[in-house]
């Protein structure tokens, strides 16, 4: 043998950074899938809270003014107040909206999987030159 792996090691060699890559390309996903599971629960915990007291602070607010106020000043605070919270709505939605764009789930481990293909690729013509 004059020093030049024989096929068996190449072939060996191959499969073993397959696996490697394997392992790596699965512990990525996992990763990612954890990573979006925490983002999603952020979202919901932070979109039902500002819903539930959004809900508790207006029902407070439309009985006090009822309750507080002559009628005819009445109707036109809660006419205002339907405006406010109309407006505040639809800006949480935009800034809901916005914070809820991230990066695609797999996006990383799709450009991985091709450097993978364009690594091993490289290895299979060195080991025909």
């Amino acid at each position: 043998m004059s020093g030049s792996p024989t096929f068996a090691e190449r072939t060996r060699s191959l499969l073993r950074q397959i696996l490697a890559m394997g392992q790596t390309r699965l512990e990525m996903i996992g990763l990612a899938v954890e990573q979006e599971v925490a983002a999603l629960g952020r979202e919901l915990r932070l979109a039902a809270l500002c819903i539930i007291s959004a809900w508790l602070a207006g029902t407070s607010l439309v009985l006090w003014v009822a309750v507080m106020f002559p009628r005819q000043v009445g109707l036109w605070i809660l006419g205002i107040l339907c405006v406010l919270f109309a407006v505040t709505s639809l800006m949480t939605w935009q800034v809901l909206k916005r914070v809820s764009i991230r990066e695609r789930l797999f996006t990383r481990m799709a450009e991985q999987l091709r450097k993978d293909a364009k690594a091993l690729e490289d290895f299979a013509d060195v080991d025909h030159d």
